[in-house]
C-alpha cells in the first residue's frame, strides 16, 4: 500500500476574500506552491499508473453535436476522475477544491454546486489552441482550475498556460509542479503552449448544477 502523506490546504477567510477579488476584478489568480513537493508527487504517481492501465483516451472539443477530436486544436489525453475516488489522495484533492468552492461562493453569489475534475496529460509536441472553457450547448462551467504536476519544469520545455486579458498583455504561467491556477470559464481566453516534454496536470470546472459522469 502507498504510504500517503495527506495534504488540507488551510484556506482562510483572508485567502478567500483575496482569491474572491481577483477574480471579481481580473477573471484569473495563480498561486504558486499552493501543494507541496510530496502531494504532488502522490498525484503524479496515479495519473502514471492510470495511464499505465490505459485508462486514458484522447480529449476532444465542444459537446454533444459540437464534439469532435481535432489534434490540430488540441493534442492532451485525459481521465474523468470519479467524485468519490478510492484513492485517498484524489479525495483530498476534491476536498480542498470542495472547500475553495464554497468560500468562492459565498463571497461572490456564482450558484456553485458541484465540482468535475480529470487528469490530463500532454505528450510531447501536443498544445491547446486558444479557446473558452465554456460550450455553446451548455453553460454550467463557471471557474476552471489548474493544478500542475511536472516535478522539474524549467525554461524551453513549452507547456506554458496563456492567459488572454482584453485590455494588457497576456499572462504566461510556468507549469511547475503545485501551482494552482482558476479563472472564468467563460470570461477568459487562453491557450496552452506546445510542449517539449510531457505535461501533467489535474484541470477541472466549479459548477453551476451538479453533473454525472455519464454527460461528459
Amino acid at each position: 500500500m502507498r504510504n500517503f502523506v495527506y495534504f488540507m490546504h488551510k484556506i482562510n477567510q483572508a485567502e478567500i476574500q483575496q482569491y474572491a477579488d481577483a477574480l471579481a476584478d481580473e477573471g484569473w489568480f495563480v498561486i504558486q506552491d499552493f501543494v507541496d513537493e510530496q502531494f504532488s508527487k502522490q498525484l503524479l504517481e496515479i495519473v502514471s499508473e492510470t495511464r499505465f492501465n490505459q485508462n486514458f483516451r484522447r480529449a476532444g472539443i465542444g459537446a454533444g453535436a459540437d464534439y469532435q477530436l481535432n489534434n490540430k486544436v488540441r493534442g492532451d489525453f485525459i481521465h474523468w476522475i470519479s467524485p468519490h475516488p478510492s484513492e485517498p489522495v484524489l479525495q483530498e484533492w476534491i476536498n480542498v477544491m470542495t472547500i475553495l468552492r464554497s468560500g468562492l461562493n459565498r463571497e461572490l453569489f456564482l450558484g456553485l454546486q458541484d465540482i468535475e475534475m480529470h487528469m490530463a496529460i500532454y505528450p510531447s509536441g501536443t498544445f491547446y489552441q486558444r479557446h473558452l472553457d465554456q460550450f455553446n450547448e451548455r453553460s454550467n462551467r463557471i471557474i476552471s482550475v489548474v493544478l500542475y504536476l511536472n516535478q522539474h519544469w524549467e525554461p524551453g520545455m513549452g507547456g506554458e498556460l496563456v492567459i488572454y486579458r482584453d485590455a494588457a498583455e497576456p499572462v504566461t504561467v510556468d507549469p511547475h509542479a503545485g501551482t494552482l491556477v482558476c479563472f472564468l470559464s467563460d470570461k477568459i481566453e487562453h491557450e496552452v503552449m506546445q510542449t517539449h516534454v510531457e505535461r501533467f496536470s489535474i484541470t477541472g470546472w466549479m459548477l453551476r448544477k451538479p453533473v454525472g459522469l455519464g454527460f461528459l
